[in-house]
């Protein structure tokens, strides 16, 4: 399976989700929209679409105007069914794509928090293998609502929609699931996290480091999701053709 990544920033990369489709034999492409005059793939090059997050928002057209080309490839892709998986910011970019409304979130949520996944969600083929619950890492300002037709995939204290599962093969998770140790590192580091005091949704730098073996349970639920993404093209691709 050849998934195509659209990355927004240097250091948020695929992490996990770039290991995992390495050792499974899947392709990973990417546009890298943080270099000069991004270009994005013909749909029929790509089997899955793979978003990833940033510190910019969503409405930060006048400030960075290739969001607004980035929009409409995401539509594009949409419209012709592509396999999606959207990670925060890329979250936030396909909720607004089906109709939903991305806006700041009542706190910043920034730390290890725990996601309560909903026990209709969990029935969804995609989120086939997850828990009930899991602690996984957050990094967000803004906050989105459940596009129409989508269901809700979970919750946590600080934020009350953690993702979404639209159709069968479109995902949008809030929180990072993909990050490694060094990237939460990097992150810390990029956003000048040392100097961070804590708040009610915010952990600090210390609380972080504390808690990093949780990126493990974060792993553990991508690789069950990508696991359940490849076999869903693959069921797609079996499917006799009408003639």
């Amino acid at each position: 399976m050849h998934f195509h990544c659209l990355q927004h920033m240097p250091d948020e990369g695929p992490g996990h989700a770039a290991d995992w489709l390495a050792a499974q034999g899947h392709a990973l492409t990417f546009t890298k929209l943080f270099e000069p005059n991004p270009s994005f793939p013909a749909l029929a090059d790509f089997d899955g679409l793979l978003i990833l997050g940033g510190a910019m928002s969503v409405h930060d057209e006048d400030r960075l105007p290739w969001l607004r080309n980035e929009k409409a490839f995401i539509r594009k892709a949409l419209r012709a069914g592509k396999i999606t998986l959207a990670i925060c910011l890329g979250a936030q970019l396909v909720a607004g794509a089906l109709g939903g409304e991305v806006r700041p979130n009542h706190a910043p949520e920034i730390g290890f928090w725990t996601v309560r996944f909903s026990a209709k969600s969990l029935e969804h083929p995609l989120l086939r293998g997850w828990p009930e619950k899991a602690a996984v890492l957050h990094w967000h300002l803004d906050t989105f609502t459940v596009p129409p037709g989508a269901l809700r995939v979970g919750m946590s204290a600080a934020t009350a929609t953690q993702g979404f599962v639209w159709g069968d093969g479109v995902i949008g998770l809030q929180f990072h699931p993909e990050m490694t140790v060094a990237m939460v590192e990097q992150l810390m580091a990029d956003e000048g996290h040392e100097r961070a005091e804590e708040q009610e949704f915010v952990q600090t730098a210390e609380q972080i480091r504390s808690r990093l073996k949780s990126v493990w349970k974060g792993r553990k639920l991508l690789e069950a999701l990508l696991e359940n993404l490849v076999a869903l093209h693959e069921s797609e691709a079996a499917q006799p053709t009408v003639s």
